[in-house]
């Protein structure tokens, strides 16, 4: 149902993201979705939040038909062009819904064996989503103060409470599956960026490389790949040292060099039973590898947490819900440099020395 409801969005969204990414190789289509979703629930917000609609199953749909109707009038006059370029990238489309639905079941997967709203700040997440879900305008009602709004950043918890309604589902059931969503948008938003910049660099203007050859047909979509992986799953390296602490390798000098807050060698009786460390929060060093001191050598806390950590966390939380967004607005960025190809090359001169 979710998956569903996901694929709507990205459909009804799709003819807007076509044009308005229209200069990158794949014309946004990896990104539909996350245009569908901002598109969307900023028009959402906005009417909720000037009275116009209230926070109903109804007044949502009536904002898709509006996104859709967008979409309609751009197909109208643009839809025979638009579907002669859909028709000749299936390699594309295939890849990126790929890596979309394997990174949306495969995290769906891993999340039902730890789908607990307990610890760190889940529940204030929760809370935030159920609170939105109670309100029937905009902004929302606060969970903690009776008769106020909730002072913090919540539109990415309006697009969460928004699926929410449109799927039908219980918000226990969702919260984890916005979570979900947002790794699978992440991996896909990272492999179509990768993948236009690939194929935008392989197309630049003098490159005498045939686009029918191996590398114009597989090195984008490898290389996409690739960035999904670096982006979405991958990790720094502290996770090696705590295993060589646990088994007792690796020298005092080497471990102060590293500088890692409290990740020293353990001593011989206190070392782990397991190939794995045991104690709680050993996995938490991860997320603060960098060890800053103020003037006078007091230690400092520097969050540096990587996308995987926070997707293993499971916090919804703001910096969370933004990753696909970041990455289509680094989409726009590039959509934005490669519109000069198009320029003749009068008008592109004239219009850079302005």
């Amino acid at each position: 149902i979710w998956w569903l409801v996901l694929q709507l969005i990205g459909v009804l969204a799709l003819p807007v993201a076509l044009k308005l990414l229209r200069f990158l190789p794949d014309r946004g289509f990896g990104f539909a979705r996350p245009v569908g979703l901002l598109l969307t629930g900023y028009l959402f917000w906005l009417l909720a939040t000037f009275g116009i609609l209230q926070n109903t199953t109804p007044s949502i749909v009536l904002v898709l038909l509006l996104v859709g109707g967008l979409s309609a009038y751009l197909w109208k006059r643009e839809g025979r062009e638009m579907l002669a370029f859909l028709r000749g990238e299936t390699r594309m489309i295939i890849a990126t819904e790929l890596v979309f639905l394997v990174a949306l079941a495969g995290f769906s997967f891993f999340r039902a064996y730890n789908p607990e709203i307990a610890w760190t700040e889940k529940p204030m997440e929760f809370g935030f989503i159920n609170a939105i879900l109670r309100s029937r305008t905009f902004p929302p009602s606060d969970q903690w103060l009776s008769g106020y709004a909730i002072s913090y950043y919540y539109f990415g918890y309006v697009i969460a409470a928004m699926l929410t309604r449109l799927s039908g589902l219980p918000s226990d059931i969702t919260f984890n599956l916005t979570l979900v969503t947002l790794f699978a948008l992440t991996a896909s938003g990272a492999f179509s960026l990768i993948y236009n910049l690939v194929r935008a660099y392989l197309q630049r203007p003098g490159q005498s490389a045939e686009q029918g050859s191996w590398l114009g047909r597989w090195a984008a979509p490898w290389a996409g790949l690739v960035g999904a992986v670096l982006v979405a799953l991958m990790g720094n390296l502290e996770g090696v040292f705590e295993l060589m602490r646990a088994r007792g390798l690796g020298s005092e000098a080497l471990f102060r060099w590293l500088d890692v807050k409290n990740l020293q060698p353990l001593q011989t009786d206190a070392l782990s039973a397991t190939w794995y460390p045991t104690d709680t929060w050993w996995w938490w060093r991860a997320s603060r590898v960098i060890h800053d001191r103020d003037v006078l050598g007091n230690s400092m806390e520097v969050i540096d947490e990587f996308p995987f950590f926070s997707f293993l966390l499971g916090d919804v939380h703001p910096h969370v819900l933004a990753l696909p967004f970041v990455l289509l607005a680094v989409a726009l960025a590039l959509n934005v440099a490669l519109s000069w190809r198009q320029r003749p090359p009068v008008q592109a001169a004239e219009d850079k020395d302005a």
